[in-house]
């Protein structure tokens, strides 16, 4: 991805959420490769909107601690999630690769705060091992798989487990701001 780029919008023939699918074979996964404290994470490119540089977040109160708050994104206010609080991993400031992936679940529009994306790949489901198959070293709460690209391990994350009910019910608040 062009790191000059303010925002790159994801093709929406890619995606369900444009209502047009490009079939893919069933044999691979179509995901966007990120990372946070330099190890690859991953989520399905149909739960991308959009690829965005860091802008300016409105700090909401009385919100969980990895939600930063939310943006002005043409007009639609979306809350925003620092990934890296989320997955406890260590705290860093955003630089000039930091990107918020504004994502779709299956409740809402919620963008997330990553150090930088580093693409688009399809990858071999024979690469991805679930979570069941590597044992109990994997916390599943948010981790559907692991998957070998070339020399680099790339964690998957799944999007619709991120927040409990407690936690999309306070975003489903903050939308209606």
């Amino acid at each position: 991805m062009n790191a000059s780029l303010h925002s790159t919008r994801l093709d929406r023939q890619q995606t369900t959420l444009g209502k047009k699918q490009t079939a893919l074979p069933p044999s691979e996964e179509h995901l966007v490769i990120f990372t946070l404290e330099d190890e690859c994470y991953a989520i399905d490119i149909r739960d991308v909107w959009e690829i965005n540089t860091m802008q300016n977040i409105t700090h909401v109160p009385r919100t969980p601690h990895f939600i930063e708050g939310v943006i002005n994104l043409r007009g639609e206010i979306i809350p925003v999630m620092d990934l890296r609080k989320r997955l406890g991993l260590g705290t860093r400031g955003y630089d000039r690769h930091s990107r918020i992936m504004v994502t779709q679940s299956s409740h809402n529009r919620l963008g997330l705060i990553v150090d930088s994306v580093e693409e688009v790949s399809k990858i071999p489901n024979s690469l991805i091992k679930p979570t069941a198959e590597l044992g109990v070293l994997i916390d599943e709460e948010f981790v559907r798989g692991v998957a070998q690209k070339d020399e680099r391990l790339i964690v998957l994350l799944d999007l619709q487990r991120l927040l409990g009910e407690d936690e999309q019910q306070t975003l489903d608040r903050m939308e209606v701001m």
